[in-house]
C-alpha cells in the first residue's frame, strides 16, 4: 500500500510524484478524480500571487491611459511619460509571470508546513491586504467594489486550479517561453518560405490600400478570420494523429514502454504483470487534445509575431513617407499607426499592412505544418513526441495505480 506521503508502494512508483507530472506536463484529468482536489490552496499559489502582482499593475495602466482624448495626446508627446507608461505595460506581463514561476519553484523546495503557512499567507494578501491597498492608494473605489472582484478573482482561480485549467495554463505559459528559444530554427526554416509568399504583397500598393483601407475592428476581424482556419486546419490533423498514437501507444510491449519513460517517475513502474491497454476517457482525450492544440497554436503565434516585426523592421528601412502618400494618397503616411492603444512612431497604413501579412504568415504555417512533411518533421513532429510519452505515462499509471488501493 502507498502512503499518504507518496511513498513508492506496490505500484513501484510514488504516487504523488507522478501525479504531481502529470499536471506540470498540462494533464492533469488523467490524475485520479479523487485526488484533483487534494491540496488545492497550495497548487493555487502560483496563480494567486500572479493575480496579487498583476492586479495593481493593471489599475496603473488604467489610471495612466483613462484620461481625455487631448490629455492623452498631450502626455503622449512627453518622452518621458511614454517611457514611463512602457516601462509599467511591460512590467504588467513579464512581473506576475515571473512571480508566480518563483512562487511555484518556492513551493517546490518548502517543507509541509511551509507550503501550508505561505498558501495562506498568499490567500490572505490577496482576499484582504490588495483590497485595501488599492481602496487606500485611490487605485480602485470603493472598498466594497474592491473586495468583491478580489474575491470573485479569488475564487475563480480555486475553481480553475480545481477543474485543471491551471496545470494547463502553467504548462502554457512555459511552453510559450521555450518556444522563444525556437525562434532562430523557425527563422532558417520556415521563415524563408514565408517570406517568398509576403514579400511581394508588401510592396504591393494594392495590398497597402486594402490593408489600411479598413478600419481597426474589421482588421482584427480578418484576423481573426485567418485564426479560425488556422484551427480548422489543425483540428482536422489532431483527431487523425491522436488515434494513431493511441493505437502505436496501446500495442507498445513492455520494452518498448519502458524505453519511452526511462526519465520519468514511472521508470520502475513498468516491470511487473502484463498492462493492458484502457481506452481514454473523454476528458482525457479533450484534455490530450488541448495540450497539442495549444503547443502547436504557439507555435503560430511566435512565428507570426516574428513576422509581424520583420515586415514592420522592413517598412521602417525601404518604404519612406512620399512612397506611402504615392500609394495611398497625400498625408496618409503623416497617419501615426497604434497598436493596443499603444501609439507608435510608425505610420498606421505600415503598422495594418504588416498584421494582415502576420495573421496570414500563421495560417500559412498552419496549413504547412499539416500537410507539408518538412513542416512536419521540423514543427510537429516534436510535440507529438511528447504526447507519446504522455500516453505511454497515462497507460503505466492506470495499470498500476490499483495495486496501491
Amino acid at each position: 500500500m502507498g502512503d499518504a506521503n507518496g511513498v513508492t508502494g506496490a505500484s513501484g512508483f510514488d504516487r504523488r510524484a507522478v501525479e504531481s507530472w502529470f499536471r506540470w506536463r498540462g494533464l492533469p484529468l488523467v490524475v485520479r478524480s479523487d485526488e484533483r482536489g487534494s491540496r488545492l490552496l497550495q497548487r493555487s499559489v502560483p496563480a494567486l500571487v500572479f493575480v496579487l502582482i498583476i492586479d495593481p499593475l493593471i489599475s496603473v495602466v488604467t489610471r495612466l491611459l483613462d484620461v481625455r482624448e487631448a490629455e492623452l495626446e498631450r502626455r503622449m508627446a512627453n518622452t518621458a511619460y511614454v517611457f514611463l507608461l512602457l516601462v509599467v505595460i511591460l512590467a504588467a506581463v513579464v512581473v506576475p509571470l515571473v512571480a508566480g514561476w518563483g512562487a511555484s519553484r518556492w513551493m517546490r523546495v518548502l517543507s509541509p508546513r511551509g507550503r501550508w503557512l505561505l498558501a495562506r499567507i498568499v490567500l490572505l494578501l490577496n482576499v484582504v491586504v490588495l483590497p485595501l491597498t488599492e481602496w487606500w492608494t485611490g487605485l480602485r473605489s470603493p472598498l466594497w467594489v474592491s473586495l468583491a472582484i478580489t474575491a470573485g478573482v479569488t475564487l475563480l482561480m480555486l475553481l480553475a486550479v480545481r477543474v485543471g485549467a491551471g496545470s494547463i495554463l502553467s504548462w502554457g505559459l512555459r511552453k510559450a517561453v521555450a518556444e522563444l528559444g525556437t525562434v532562430g530554427r523557425m527563422a532558417t526554416k520556415a521563415l524563408p518560405l514565408l517570406v517568398l509568399v509576403v514579400i511581394f504583397a508588401f510592396f504591393s500598393a494594392e495590398m497597402w490600400q486594402i490593408a489600411d483601407g479598413l478600419p481597426r475592428w474589421r482588421l482584427w476581424l480578418v484576423v481573426a478570420l485567418f485564426a479560425v482556419l488556422a484551427v480548422l486546419f489543425m483540428a482536422a490533423r489532431l483527431d487523425e494523429e491522436l488515434r494513431a498514437m493511441i493505437d502505436k501507444v496501446a500495442g507498445d510491449k513492455l520494452d518498448n514502454l519502458a524505453g519511452l519513460l526511462r526519465d520519468t517517475p514511472l521508470a520502475g513502474a513498468v516491470d511487473g504483470p502484463p498492462i493492458e491497454p484502457l481506452p481514454l476517457a473523454r476528458r482525457e482525450r479533450a484534455n490530450i487534445t488541448l495540450v497539442l492544440f495549444v503547443a502547436q497554436l504557439l507555435q503560430i503565434l511566435v512565428l507570426s509575431v516574428l513576422v509581424f516585426l520583420l515586415l514592420i523592421a522592413l517598412g521602417a528601412l525601404a518604404i519612406n513617407g512620399p512612397v506611402i502618400d504615392s500609394w495611398l494618397g497625400d498625408g496618409f503616411s503623416k497617419i501615426q499607426g497604434t497598436l493596443f492603444g499603444i501609439a507608435l512612431p510608425l505610420p498606421r497604413a505600415l503598422v495594418h499592412v504588416s498584421l494582415f501579412l502576420a495573421a496570414f504568415s500563421g495560417l500559412y504555417f498552419a496549413a504547412s505544418a499539416a500537410t507539408d512533411q518538412h513542416y512536419r518533421d521540423a514543427f510537429f513532429e516534436p510535440l507529438l513526441n511528447d504526447v507519446r510519452v504522455s500516453l505511454a505515462a497515462r497507460q503505466v499509471y492506470l495499470a498500476r495505480r490499483g495495486e496501491d488501493f
